[in-house]
């Protein structure tokens, strides 16, 4: 049985798509949390990364040794460039580039969902409010800005893992696919800088996000409104991975 590749960066994504499964298997490969499962007589891995291109790439890499998917699945939440996105759409990204220093790289085309798997998406948004758009995917290191160019790209959307899961993918000639559902946006900031707020190894340093809440109390209403976005952003991306799992015959185009 040929088996579908996940990663997931955050245990709220994650888990926002094991709540849609019935029955999941726990495991781990190397140092990453690994559950297996099976949609539509497909079989399913999926381990959760942590946050960064560094991580996404290593778990890739262990997921691809492990399970040899024939298709990687990009999954989670993102920030969206354009205030024309609203919080918890989505959107399956052509493209993917990096972002460092203010500078775009090299794009790397995607797969695309087939039309059968983006039909089934969008009906499974629809009475979530929520739209599918095609756009792409900039893998950052939490910044909240594109270069002048970027702000022409189609549907841009500000994440910090697809790149490093393309750069595995392409090593090993599977395709790729990223849906990411927007958490933030012009609309509703991320009301901190979540670049200073990480250590090297991207993860976030508690203690400075509290003593920065506690020297400002007017932070707390919006951490509340982005834990909120946040939550319903990783439910509409794994209601959408489910919807494209689900159609016969193939999910990408």
């Amino acid at each position: 049985m040929q088996t579908i590749g996940i990663i997931a960066a955050m245990t709220q994504e994650s888990a926002a798509v094991l709540r849609m499964i019935k029955h999941w298997e726990r495991s781990r490969v190397g140092p990453f949390q690994s559950r297996c499962f099976r949609v539509n007589e497909r079989d399913c891995q999926m381990l959760t990364s942590g946050m960064g291109v560094e991580r996404a790439a290593q778990a890739t890499q262990m997921l691809v040794e492990a399970s040899h998917p024939v298709l990687l699945v990009s999954v989670g939440v993102a920030g969206a460039v354009h205030a024309d996105l609203a919080i918890g759409d989505v959107v399956a990204a052509g493209n993917a580039c990096r972002l460092d220093q203010g500078k775009l790289g090299p794009f790397q085309p995607l797969a695309r969902l087939s039309e059968a798997a983006r039909n089934a998406v969008e009906q499974v948004l629809q009475p979530r409010r929520a739209h599918l758009f095609l756009g792409t995917a900039i893998s950052t290191r939490g910044a909240q800005f594109t270069p002048e160019k970027g702000q022409e790209l189609p549907n841009p959307v500000l994440e910090m893992e697809t790149m490093g899961i393309a750069r595995v993918a392409a090593q090993h000639g599977i395709p790729l696919l990223s849906l990411r559902a927007i958490s933030d946006g012009p609309g509703a900031p991320i009301p901190f800088d979540l670049a200073a707020m990480m250590d090297e190894e991207y993860n976030l340093r508690t203690g400075k996000l509290i003593r920065a809440l506690l020297g400002n109390p007017r932070l707390l209403p919006p951490l509340v409104r982005m834990g909120e976005n946040t939550r319903l952003a990783a439910g509409n991306a794994a209601a959408a991975l489910i919807a494209a799992l689900i159609p016969p015959g193939e999910v990408v185009g």
